[in-house]
């Protein structure tokens, strides 16, 4: 049997990836001056994306060809990732006025749980596409670099932080 005390962090979870997929998938930052094309869309992640894609693709400084085949990329999925975030925006709407008791209510947070799986998916099928498709195999040797790269930054940054910010233990 299902525990309320383990479908609400999975719901919240969900609900946040679904609103931040979605924000980044509509936000619309100025394009740098020396961008003709738009924003770039992998310069601080692509909605629905796996973690570091963003970081990735900015850090192997793509070719002009690369960048206009990765933005290709991503507008073939756009209509997916649209039609998912209708999807998930329509289901908090349902599950935020439907009380956990009614008959209807496993159905919403199957539903949800639908939602998140495939807005995952579809972000790890467009970072494999990328992958096989535009980057070169000097470039995908990289990623493994700029990924430890990341995470040690992370680390000694949080590390940082809690230096600054020491914890009281509690009681």
């Amino acid at each position: 049997m299902i525990k309320l005390r383990r479908v609400v962090p999975s719901l919240c979870l969900a609900s946040a990836l679904s609103g931040l997929a979605a924000y980044a998938a509509t936000a619309q930052e100025p394009a740098p001056a020396s961008h003709c094309g738009g924003a770039s869309p992998w310069r601080h992640g692509h909605g629905g994306g796996p973690g570091e894609m963003g970081l990735v693709l900015h850090k192997l400084n793509l070719g002009a060809d690369q960048q206009t085949q990765v933005k290709a990329i991503f507008a073939g999925e756009k209509g997916q990732l649209d039609a998912l975030h209708e999807s998930a925006k329509a289901n908090r709407r349902a599950l935020a006025t439907t009380p956990p008791t009614d008959p209807g209510y496993a159905a919403l947070i199957e539903t949800e749980q639908h939602n998140a799986a495939a807005r995952i998916m579809l972000g790890h099928q467009t970072w494999k596409q990328i992958y096989e498709s535009v980057l070169t195999k000097q470039q995908q040797q990289q990623i493994p670099g700029i990924v430890a790269a990341a995470q040690a930054a992370r680390e000694s940054g949080m590390g940082a932080w809690k230096a600054q910010h020491p914890q009281t233990p509690s009681d």
